[in-house]
C-alpha cells in the first residue's frame, strides 16, 4: 500500500479539483447565466449540462471514494487505532462530510434512473451543500498534517 499511496494521492486530488471545480462553476457561474435567459435556453442548458455531469460527477466521485480509502487506511486501521491521534479524529470528520456527498450524489443518481422527482432542496441547493461541504474537507485535508 505505501507504494501506491502518492499515486493515489495526486488522483484524488485532481479530481478532487475536478469535482468541486465543477460545483463552484455550477454555484457561482452557471447559476447566474440561467437566470439571463429564457425557459428554452435554460432547459437546453440544463439538459446540455446535466448530461455532461451525469457522466462526470459519479466516476470522479467513485475514484475519490476509492482512492480515499486506500489512503485512509495508512491513518486508520487495527494497528494505528481509530481516533487515537487528532490526524484521525479530523480523517473521521472529513469522512463523515464526504458520505453526506456520497450520499446526496446516490440519491440523485436514483431519481434520475427511477426518473422520480428530486425533493426541492436537492433540486435547488444540494450543489451549495457539496461546496460549503467540500471547503470544509479542504480545510480538514490541510489541518490534519499541521504541528
Amino acid at each position: 500500500m505505501e507504494a501506491i499511496y502518492p499515486y493515489a494521492n495526486i488522483i484524488h486530488l485532481i479530481l478532487g479539483i475536478i469535482f468541486l471545480g465543477y460545483v463552484f462553476t455550477d454555484v457561482v457561474l452557471i447559476s447566474t447565466l440561467k437566470n439571463k435567459f429564457n425557459k428554452d435556453v435554460n432547459q437546453e442548458i440544463n439538459q446540455t449540462l446535466g448530461t455532461k455531469s451525469f457522466k462526470i460527477f459519479p466516476i470522479s466521485l467513485l475514484v475519490i471514494v476509492l482512492t480515499g480509502g486506500m489512503m485512509m487506511s495508512r491513518y486508520i486501521n487495527s494497528n494505528a487505532g481509530f481516533f487515537e491521534t487528532g490526524l484521525q479524529k479530523l480523517l473521521v470528520i472529513k469522512i463523515i462530510l464526504a458520505l453526506v456527498i456520497v450520499l446526496g450524489v446516490l440519491y440523485n443518481l436514483y431519481t434520475k434512473m427511477t426518473k422520480k422527482p428530486k425533493h426541492p432542496f436537492m433540486q435547488n441547493h444540494f450543489h451549495k451543500l457539496v461546496l460549503v461541504l467540500g471547503f470544509f474537507i479542504v480545510v480538514i485535508a490541510k489541518a490534519m498534517f499541521v504541528a
